[in-house]
């Protein structure tokens, strides 16, 4: 069911690093209205955000269910600690409000599992942001692998290093450093298992290594799955003076593909890499935000659905497991 109105009316839980970059982009999307914000931290701050020109028009709400409630609310975008994620999506559900959450979906499978069902019974428009799903990237990386040219699929490699988690411009948000809910595997290492799936399908563990910090998140990890045949490797760890490493390395019998730094593309061959040109894109929230709006009035879309991010959190959360 789509929403037959001009301008779509979001309602934003969670006022945090991401919520804050949803809601401006919003603002500056003609196609959307942010009607209503909730945030826990935000209830004794409400005369300094209201003084933001930007946000004068924005209600500021007393808690989740006066906000899914809200008759001026279309779309619930939901960006709080995962924890949160399944009760926030099953307020919206029961309002039978359109649901935009923040990835990971879950920490707990089983519920995961359960909420997907309900969503996909119920009928509502629904998306996770894996903000891949709109990016360029994505489409210039399925044209590639399907070049006959490029050759044939031998293996992939992934390759995570950050010097500090979380990283400085997240420091705010304690819960990325918890074992419970934090952690590089579940707040980047999930974009690369949904760029894995987009281009060759699920990804199976096939084993796995995985050191924690005594009391907080993995600080390394070693793992092999399989997408089919085709074999992936993935080494990540914390710590040591070096910028950030995000890799994702197609090797074929011909060349590589190689996709890093979030928005950079190179063919490698024996004697060198070479980067690709992608082009004047928009930045990722507008992207994305294009996309929605097609979700909100019923067009085609590249969004993630809730099953496809279950599908990406499976792999995550049994890769946290696997050295238990």
């Amino acid at each position: 069911m789509s929403v037959d109105i001009k301008i779509i009316r979001i309602g934003v839980i969670g006022f945090g690093t991401i919520g804050k970059y949803v809601v401006d982009g919003a603002l500056a999307h003609d196609e959307f209205e942010v009607t209503a914000v909730f945030d826990p931290n935000l209830l004794s701050a409400s005369a300094e955000f209201m003084s933001r020109p930007e946000y004068r028009r924005i209600r500021l709400m007393a808690s989740v269910n006066e906000l899914v409630s809200c008759e001026r609310v279309d779309l619930v975008y939901i960006a709080t600690p995962p924890a949160s994620h399944i009760e926030y999506c099953r307020l919206a559900l029961a309002q039978r409000k359109a649901v935009w959450c923040e990835k990971p979906l879950s920490v707990d499978l089983t519920a995961a599992d359960k909420l997907v069902e309900e969503i996909e019974a119920a009928g509502v428009m629904s998306a996770v942001n894996l903000s891949l799903a709109s990016s360029p990237i994505l489409d210039k990386l399925l044209s590639l692998a399907e070049e006959v040219g490029h050759g044939e699929a031998q293996q992939v490699e992934m390759r995570f290093h950050y010097s500090q988690w979380p990283r400085h411009w997240q420091a705010a948000a304690d819960w990325l450093s918890s074992r419970e809910q934090g952690g590089f595997l579940r707040e980047v290492f999930s974009h690369f298992v949904f760029l894995q799936h987009r281009l060759f399908g699920e990804m199976k563990l096939v084993k796995g290594q995985v050191t924690f910090a005594k009391e907080g998140c993995e600080t390394y990890v070693m793992a092999e799955y399989l997408c089919g045949d085709l074999p992936v490797r993935v080494c990540g760890g914390i710590g040591g003076a070096a910028p950030d490493t995000n890799e994702w390395t197609l090797y074929t019998d011909r060349r590589a593909i190689r996709y890093s730094d979030w928005n950079k593309l190179s063919i490698g061959t024996q004697d060198s890499w070479n980067d690709i040109e992608i082009g004047q894109v928009g930045s990722a929230v507008s992207l994305q935000l294009d996309e929605v709006a097609k979700m909100m009035t019923g067009k085609p879309h590249k969004l993630a659905s809730f099953r496809e991010a279950l599908a990406v959190q499976v792999v995550v959360e049994q890769t946290l497991n696997s050295s238990c």
